[in-house]
């Protein structure tokens, strides 16, 4: 989906209301941003630690990697808390 917005004075950018609705976006949710080309903006949610943990819990029963070990290989940040 292809869509027009505009920056205004501060840097900031609307994302379209049907663009957080088809991804579920919410206030406050982390989002990575990227350059790409030189001429190129990218967006990518930022994935949920808790929930990612919880998912892969049933995924790597008897693993010895840690699923934040699995995170860091496949290259997706994360804070400790």
């Amino acid at each position: 989906m292809k869509r027009e917005t505009e920056m205004d004075e501060r840097g900031r950018i609307v994302i379209p209301s049907d663009i957080r609705d088809e991804l579920k976006l919410r206030p406050d949710q982390k989002l990575r941003i990227e350059t790409r080309d030189r001429n190129e903006i990218v967006l990518r949610l930022e994935p949920d630690l808790e929930k990612f943990i919880t998912e892969l819990k049933g995924c790597v029963s008897g693993s010895k990697i840690k699923p934040e070990k699995l995170k860091e290989i496949w290259g997706v940040e994360h804070s400790h808390h």
